[in-house]
């Protein structure tokens, strides 16, 4: 009887250990495979998409996309793209510290430990308390990192 009770105990220790770590590589696995669109970018208490800010980005018409790539290696790429040209390509890294929660840096305005939120499995949102934003440096040091959501659709 107690032999049968340490097999249960041992095959219940091993499914939470293998459940969490599988857990983690769905994430990855779902991250890797494919492009994603971002759709906005929510800086600070402002509601304004800083997306909105980059050029043509508000003509309309889906001229425009702001696109993240995240390779197996750890690398991520941002492209910015408009009337099919390409105007911005950005390198980053990027990386799992659990299957809801991801570092990533990419460019001057994304560098944070991210929760990861999946309302469905093709629309996340990321967000982090304390995304550094090297330009606000230069503005206001004390106010460099700030809470920030990023909301994106697997293409």
């Amino acid at each position: 009887m107690k032999f049968v009770r340490g097999i249960v105990a041992v095959c219940a220790l091993s499914m939470i250990v293998f459940g969490f770590n599988s857990c983690k590589k769905i994430t990855q696995d779902q991250i890797i495979n494919g492009l994603w669109k971002v759709d906005g970018i929510y800086v600070g208490a402002n509601l304004d998409n800083y997306l909105n800010h980059l050029q043509h980005y508000t003509d309309g018409n889906n001229c425009c996309f702001y696109k993240l790539d995240f390779e197996r290696d750890g690398l991520a790429f941002a492209y910015y793209l408009t009337y099919d040209s390409l105007n911005i390509v950005e390198p980053g890294t990027w990386y799992l510290n659990s299957g809801t929660e991801i570092y990533l840096k990419v460019g001057d305005y994304i560098d944070g430990t991210f929760e990861i939120a999946k309302p469905t499995l093709k629309h996340w949102k990321l967000t982090s308390n304390a995304n550094y934003i090297a330009g606000y440096d230069s503005l206001n040091p004390q106010l460099d990192t700030v809470y920030t959501r990023i909301e994106m659709e697997k293409i």
